[in-house]
């Protein structure tokens, strides 16, 4: 008798709506098998930020995020690279937590409407239909060109480098935490140094000195905001199909996976 009142009363709990779509969030009913994932890379050239506030304008325009919540969480920095050597600056390279700003006013100017936990979780928690986090996943460090040249102790010094930040945005169900869409971002960041070097002695005297100037993009702001920014168009646009066909072709050139090299097969070697 103990056996079967517990088989009915699993039966009538399994029978309530609530379980059956937990139940079918579970079992993935209504996503594709395969999440798509683009490889994006934004151009050595720093992309004006209106461009993508351009498209988040267009996705607000279809309605696509019209009575969606989106919960955004804190944005996590695993690159695990520290900061202890520019001029002026300490700490972590990337913001530590604080690029979830990006994530909500990107998710608000779409049109959706935003729960931030980054100051902790909400006091009355509100129904949400989905939780959108960002990573900092790798920065690397190199140096493309360095020369330092001197004749009779005068001479050019030329220095360029370069740093790659690659950045994913995670779309997933509030409820099951099931990943729905992801993209990730890949954006290079360029340094450039040129100078002149003197050590020589005129007269009896040693004159040494070094003079020279250089140009780097900003890792801080103009690095992460437009990216962080064409991470969340990228899985909106997968997500919603009424965006993707309005607006993907304003960052389509943005957002065109990079192909991977191929190594060339040998060819066979037919003797007649």
């Amino acid at each position: 008798m103990r056996w079967g009142q517990a088989a009915l009363a699993a039966g009538a709990l399994l029978s309530l709506p609530g379980c059956q779509s937990t139940l079918g969030a579970m079992q993935g009913e209504g996503r594709a098998v395969e999440v798509p994932v683009t490889i994006a890379r934004l151009p050595s050239v720093v992309q004006p930020y209106p461009r993508i506030e351009q498209v988040l304008e267009c996705v607000r325009s279809t309605g696509a995020l019209a009575g969606k919540t989106f919960v955004v969480g804190p944005f996590a920095d695993s690159t695990g690279k520290i900061n202890a050597v520019a001029n002026g600056a300490t700490g972590a390279f990337v913001p530590q937590g604080g690029s979830a700003s990006y994530i909500t006013d990107a998710i608000a100017k779409a049109g959706g409407r935003v729960i931030s936990t980054y100051f902790g979780p909400p006091a009355i928690q509100a129904p949400a239909q989905y939780m959108i986090n960002g990573i900092f996943n790798t920065l690397d460090f190199g140096t493309a060109y360095y020369a330092d040249l001197q004749v009779a102790g005068i001479g050019p010094v030329v220095q360029i480098g370069w740093a790659q930040l690659s950045l994913s945005i995670q779309l997933d169900e509030a409820g099951t935490r099931l990943n729905r869409q992801m993209s990730m971002i890949q954006r290079p960041v360029r340094y450039s140094q040129l100078g002149l070097t003197a050590g020589k002695s005129i007269n009896g005297n040693l004159v040494t000195g070094q003079a020279g100037m250089q140009n780097q993009e900003r890792l801080q702001f103009e690095a992460l905001n437009g990216p962080v920014a064409l991470g969340v168009v990228d899985v909106l646009m997968k997500e919603f199909p009424v965006a993707r066909e309005v607006c993907k072709p304003l960052v389509a050139d943005l957002l065109t996976p990079v192909p991977m090299p191929t190594a060339q097969q040998p060819k066979p070697n037919v003797q007649n």
